[in-house]
């Protein structure tokens, strides 16, 4: 065998030979992507995300049992009438504070807060399932504090309220009884950081992260968390988007 044909088989043989020491050395490689997932991720295949209106829209997932699915915004209501079936007090899940959500949430909710604790970063609850009519009061409270634009910033007209769904809810510290939106930054504290690196294990995933506005159509709050379960909450993580944006594509433009 001619010399440099043998040294071209030997160093194919070399290389062939150090790419399973490569890929232990890196770790387990990962699948490529399709190009239906590159597509997909790129947001292509997606119609746009409508902008911040104040419509009174049924959303397309207004049924009780469509929970994880249901999307509410400035756009987008439930109705009136609009109520889960199966509400408990958040007592049940062992949390400071009062307020009930759904059974759904009650287990997920426990681990969470037990894990806070653990953590030195207790956690326990401010506000959680609304009623249209109470969504009415609080809303108003909010214009009658700060006028009604800024309101509408923070806090949702009756029909278009997470809470309404009865897995959402504004969490604070356990260590103190002030309310999360009168600090400078309850994100900063050390339950709210707690909350921000860890909830989505739980299944729960900030609403209305800080600088995305024009995607959540409302200002930042750190407090408010909504409950999807753990599976779909990973994807949202995993995902890099809002759950506005990661709900609209999913789910309602379809």
């Amino acid at each position: 065998m001619p010399l440099a044909r043998r040294r071209s088989l030997l160093l194919l043989l070399a290389l062939a030979l150090s790419v399973p020491a490569v890929a232990q050395a890196a770790g387990p490689v990962a699948a490529p992507l399709t190009h239906t997932a590159t597509t997909r991720l790129a947001g292509a295949a997606f119609p746009p995300l409508p902008a911040c209106d104040y419509q009174d829209l049924q959303t397309r997932f207004g049924k009780v049992r469509a929970w994880r699915r249901t999307m509410v915004d400035t756009n987008l209501r439930v109705g009136a009438g609009y109520k889960p079936f199966d509400l408990v007090s958040v007592a049940q899940a062992g949390i400071g504070g009062s307020g009930q959500v759904r059974r759904v949430v009650i287990d997920d909710l426990r681990a969470m807060a037990w894990a806070a604790k653990k953590a030195g970063k207790g956690i326990a609850v401010r506000s959680a399932y609304r009623s249209y009519s109470q969504q009415i009061a609080v809303f108003n409270g909010w214009v009658a504090r700060e006028g009604y634009q800024q309101a509408l910033l923070f806090s949702a007209r009756p029909g278009h309220s997470e809470h309404q769904l009865g897995t959402t809810v504004d969490f604070r510290s356990a260590s103190s009884a002030t309310a999360p939106w009168d600090y400078s930054d309850w994100g900063t504290s050390p339950s709210g950081r707690w909350m921000q690196d860890t909830a989505w294990k739980y299944g729960w995933i900030m609403s209305y992260p800080k600088g995305m506005t024009k995607q959540t159509c409302y200002g930042y709050e750190p407090w408010h968390w909504r409950y999807v379960g753990r599976p779909l909450a990973q994807e949202v993580h995993r995902s890099g988007l809002t759950l506005r944006k990661f709900l609209w594509r999913r789910f309602e433009s379809r």
